[in-house]
Formats: structure tokens, sequence, C-alpha cells
């Protein structure tokens, strides 16, 4: 019986380089990209910022960012059309309103709105 080791065999004559795009195309292949959210999700999640900017809360946003969720802790200091311009602990951040996923207020520690 032949034991075949799959790419396993192949691996070792390819280039560093030729591993990274391999590495990379598989990702970009299985990355699904982010549901599309209906009209009244984007509302809410309109009003839970405009919210947060008013009051100054912190606020915890979900960001999709290079084909990952990422998540930003901070307090909105500005906001127009396009981005808002949120203060973390260590930097201020400017994000796209088009990348924000989700959002939610934080009161005193507990989940807010």
């Amino acid at each position: 019986m032949i034991k075949d080791r799959g790419a396993m065999k192949w691996t070792s004559m390819m280039l560093p380089e030729h591993l990274m795009l391999l590495k990379k195309w598989k990702q970009e292949v299985l990355t699904e990209p982010p549901r599309e959210r209906a009209e009244w999700e984007l509302e809410e999640l309109q009003q839970t910022i405009t919210h947060a900017l008013s009051q100054r809360n912190y606020i915890m946003l979900t960001i999709w960012e290079e084909a990952n969720f990422v998540q930003y802790g901070g307090i909105i200091k500005g906001m127009n059309e396009l981005e808002l311009l949120l203060e973390t602990i260590t930097t201020t951040k400017h994000i796209a309103l088009k990348h924000v996923y989700a959002a939610y207020i934080e009161v005193d520690g507990n989940n807010g709105i």
C-alpha cells in the first residue's frame, strides 16, 4: 500500500512566496462577508450611535475590518456623514460608518440600550 502524504509532499518544493500567496488565497476563498442588515437594524444602529454621541456614553463598536470582525470601545467625540471619531483608552480612531456592523452602549459596566 502506498502512503500518500497529500499536499505535504509538495510544500518542501514551494518557495515561501508561493506558500504565502496560497495561504492568502485560501483565506479569501473561505471568508464570508457579513450579512446584509435590514432597514430596522440600520435605524437601531444609527439611534444607538447618536445617543452615545449626545450623552458621551462609553460604546462598544463591532467593525468589519480586513475580513474579520473587530471590537473597539471608547467614547464618540465627533461624527459626520462618512465617519465617526472614536476616542479609545490609547488612541483616537477614524472609523468609516459603512464598516460599523453593531454597537451597544455600556452604562456603569453593564450593557445599556
